[in-house]
C-alpha cells in the first residue's frame, strides 16, 4: 500500500511540471495556447530532440561533452536528402541510408575521440567542423527538402511506434544492463569505477556506438517530421543539442521521482512548451530566448528544491503546534 502511495506521489510530482507549464501559457496567450491540435505538435516535435538526448546521456553522465552530436544528425539527414534529390529512392532505402550514415558518423567519433586522446570536447568540435564541411559540400541549397512521399516516418503514429521501440531500447539499457551499470559506475567516480573492475575506456566506447545508433534514429525523425534540412554554418548544428542538454539536466533533477528515461522525455516535452508557448505569445526570437532561459531557471531551482520547501513547511508547523501544547 505505501509503494503504491509512493509511486503516486512521484507519478504527480512529475506530471505537476509539464500541467503547471501548460497552464501558465494557456492563461497568459488568452486561450491561444493548449489546443489538442498544438499539444500533439509539442509531443511529435519533442521525439527526436529526446532521442538525441539519449544518445548522449551516457557521455555526458560520465563527463564527456559531444558536441558532435548535432552535425551527425545534420549531416545523416543530408546524405539521405541528397540521395532523395539525386536518384529519387525509395522510402525504406532513405530510412536505412539514414540511420546507417549516424551510425557510422557517431561511430566515427567515438574512434577519433579513442584514437586522439585528447579532452572529448576539444575532439566533438574538431569532429563537428568537419562534419559540417561536410554537410556543406553535401547540400543542394541553403534548405534542403524531401518529398511528401518520404516523410511517413514522421506521421502519426508511426513516428510514436519508432520512438517507444528507441525508448523501450534506451530504457533497458540504461537499467538493465552491464552497459548501465558500468555508465552509472563511471558517472559516480571514474577512478572508482576503474579500481572496481570496470573497463573505462571500452565503457566510453561503448557510450559512443549506442549514441550512434539513437543519433541515426533521431535523423530519421528529425527530417521525417521537418520534412527539410537546413544547411549548417558556424557551428550552427550546437543548436539542436543545446535543449537537448537542458532536457537531460532537467531528467536528472526529476530522477529521484521517477526513472531517468522518463524524465528526460518530460525535460524535452516542457523544453518544447516553453518555445510554443512564448511563440503563442507573440515575442521575438531575442525575447524567447530571455524568457525560455528564466522559465527554465524557474523550473530547475522548484524541481531541485521542492522537498526543501516541503521540510521548511513541515518544521513551520511542528513549531507551531509545540508552541500551541506549551501555552
Amino acid at each position: 500500500m505505501k509503494s503504491k502511495f509512493e509511486r503516486t506521489k512521484n507519478f504527480l510530482k512529475v506530471i505537476i511540471l509539464p500541467v503547471l507549464v501548460y497552464l501558465l501559457f494557456f492563461f497568459l496567450s488568452g486561450g491561444k495556447y493548449g489546443k489538442p491540435q498544438s499539444i500533439a505538435m509539442n509531443l511529435k516535435q519533442s521525439l527526436a530532440p529526446t532521442l538525441i538526448s539519449f544518445a548522449m546521456c551516457g557521455n555526458m553522465l560520465c563527463g564527456r561533452m559531444d558536441l558532435s552530436a548535432g552535425a551527425v544528425v545534420m549531416l545523416a539527414s543530408m546524405f539521405g536528402a541528397k540521395l532523395v534529390y539525386i536518384y529519387n529512392i525509395g522510402l525504406v532505402p532513405f530510412a536505412l541510408i539514414v540511420v546507417g550514415a549516424g551510425i557510422v558518423l557517431g561511430t566515427i567519433s567515438g574512434v577519433m575521440y579513442m584514437l586522439l586522446r585528447v579532452p572529448a570536447i576539444v575532439t566533438a568540435l574538431g569532429v563537428c567542423m568537419v562534419y559540417e564541411t561536410l554537410s556543406n559540400l553535401t547540400s543542394i541549397s541553403w534548405v534542403t527538402a524531401i518529398s511528401g512521399d518520404k516523410t511517413i516516418f514522421g506521421r502519426f503514429p508511426y513516428c510514436l511506434i519508432i520512438f517507444a521501440v528507441m525508448f523501450v531500447l534506451f530504457y533497458i539499457l540504461f537499467n538493465y544492463t552491464k552497459f548501465g551499470y558500468n555508465v552509472r559506475a563511471c558517472a559516480s567516480s571514474q577512478q572508482i569505477a576503474r579500481n572496481s573492475g570496470v573497463n573505462t575506456k571500452k565503457t566510453a566506447f561503448t557510450c559512443y556506438v549506442v549514441s550512434a545508433l539513437f543519433l541515426g534514429m533521431a535523423a530519421l525523425l528529425r527530417i521525417s517530421i521537418q520534412g527539410s534540412i537546413d544547411t549548417p554554418m558556424y557551428m550552427s548544428s550546437t543548436n539542436i543539442i543545446f535543449n537537448c542538454m537542458l532536457g537531460i539536466y532537467v531528467g536528472l533533477a526529476l530522477e529521484k521521482h521517477c526513472n531517468l528515461p522518463i524524465g528526460i522525455f518530460v525535460g524535452n516535452f516542457i523544453l518544447n512548451m516553453l518555445t510554443t508557448g512564448l511563440i503563442s505569445m507573440g515575442l521575438s526570437a531575442s525575447l524567447q530566448d530571455t524568457a525560455s532561459g528564466i522559465f527554465l531557471m524557474i523550473i530547475m531551482i522548484f524541481t531541485y528544491n521542492n522537498q526543501r520547501v516541503v521540510d521548511f513547511i513541515s518544521a513551520r508547523n511542528e513549531r507551531r503546534t509545540i508552541e500551541k501544547v506549551k501555552a
